[in-house]
């Protein structure tokens, strides 16, 4: 009796043993394959997960450059941690990679910026009318999580020309940007030349942001109102558009022939024509009646085609009247 209970407590012992290791085990404090680090330095929390809250904040090693990601070797991890932890569990990491945060600042926001201060010293309320050409382009900056917003510590600006030389900081980062900043709006521009006469389709027209100086009264700033308008006269390729540039087109010209159509309560009649001048869709203009050489006058209704609602002739030029007499 005595030898079996000897036999069992041995057998709680060892049980005991068994699972004070695999507890301890389970709390060994391990390596993180990947570390993200928002400060200069990597701490010993940064790099080690189950770690005691008085030991976590101890820096290590120095972080790399904002934005960017470097590599610690194990053994290395392992020398610097030993004042600080009996052991560590490493698995088969060979090396820990280790990034540092960064907020990023792009092209974008920098023009934006500049933007903004253009707007102010050119009294535009809205930043998105001012155009920003840069003389080289912007960098990508990089600056602490943490770090105040995007300041211009340096700025000069002439109206005159639209230069501007700005400079940005924030924390230790500074730039230096120069450039021209223009008050500018959509408008039509040509995607190739075109003839005089050409009627324009969609295929030949965009939309581009042009400077305020180059805007004129009539300049067109929707391509509707160009669509299926002729040119008064050739234009470039890339030349923004005036109505003055433009007409509806002529579907009817000065001495070619033309189809016309007699409209009546319950009468239609189709009647060739000549046309005295030239006419656009819509337009009233002079037709002489081939068969009855009296001139009359008709709506220009589409190509060579032409509508009079009334069977009276009209009498339209004087030459006309003398002619009937």
């Amino acid at each position: 009796m005595t030898m079996r209970l000897s036999t069992l407590a041995g057998v709680a012992f060892l049980a005991l043993i068994g699972l004070s290791a695999t507890t301890a085990s389970a709390q060994k404090p391990s390596l993180r394959p990947a570390v993200l680090v928002s400060g200069d330095v990597v701490r010993i929390g940064d790099l080690v997960a189950d770690v005691d809250t008085e030991k976590a904040g101890i820096a290590l090693f120095r972080a790399p450059d904002l934005g960017e990601t470097g590599s610690i070797q194990v053994a290395a991890v392992i020398k610097a941690l030993r004042p600080y932890l009996f052991s560590i569990d490493s698995g088969d990491l060979a090396e820990v990679s280790v990034t540092r945060a960064s907020r990023i600042i792009g092209s974008a926001e920098i023009k934006h910026r500049i933007a903004e201060i253009a707007a102010e010293r050119l009294r535009v309320s809205d930043p998105s009318a001012i155009t920003v050409s840069l003389d080289t382009p912007a960098p990508t900056l990089h600056l602490e999580v943490t770090a105040a917003p995007l300041t211009p510590t340096r700025v000069k600006f002439d109206p005159r020309d639209s230069r501007f030389d700005v400079t940005f900081g924030s924390g230790e980062s500074y730039v230096r940007l120069t450039g021209t900043a223009v008050e500018s709006y959509d408008a039509v521009v040509l995607t190739r030349p075109v003839a005089r006469g050409d009627v324009l389709r969609a295929s030949d027209l965009t939309i581009e942001r042009r400077p305020k100086a180059q805007f004129q009264a009539d300049t067109i700033r929707d391509v509707d109102a160009a669509i299926g308008m002729a040119a008064q006269q050739a234009l470039r390729a890339g030349q923004t558009i005036r109505s003055a540039d433009l007409s509806r087109p002529q579907l009817v010209k000065r001495g070619e022939p033309v189809m016309m159509r007699y409209e009546a309560p319950g009468i239609v009649l189709t009647v060739r024509g000549k046309a005295e001048e030239d006419g656009s869709l819509g337009d009233t203009i002079n037709i002489l009646n081939v068969q009855s050489k009296r001139v009359i006058q008709g709506v220009v209704t589409g190509a060579g085609q032409i509508t009079v609602k009334s069977l009276t002739p009209q009498v339209a030029t004087a030459a006309a009247l003398t002619k009937s007499e």
